[in-house]
């Protein structure tokens, strides 16, 4: 049975708290890489998550350091003409208020 005090309530909290966000992250890292263009396969595999997400240390970062990225981001491949980031956000945002 839990506890009632506020002390737990508050650690529970956070918790969950904490795991909705590192979920999310997740999320967004996996979608990233399945929406990217593939024709060499390197812009996939460049998407790196690091470290989990803890309040008050925002020590969580996505990134893909393969130089054209940017360039695939702003749609300019035919595979993903609306880019990369937006399109997943989105996606991710639709599925959050269904819930």
């Amino acid at each position: 049975m839990r506890s009632n005090k506020a002390s737990n309530i508050k650690r529970d909290i956070r918790a969950k708290f904490q795991r909705a966000v590192n979920s999310f992250f997740e999320e967004l890292n996996t979608s990233s890489i399945k929406i990217t263009p593939i024709r060499t396969g390197r812009a996939r595999r460049g998407w790196r998550k690091s470290g989990k997400y803890r309040i008050g240390d925002s020590g969580v970062m996505i990134e893909n350091q393969v130089p054209y990225i940017g360039l695939l981001d702003e749609g300019r491949s035919k595979q993903a003409p609306a880019g990369i980031i937006m399109p997943v956000l989105r996606n991710l945002n639709r599925k959050r208020n269904r819930l």
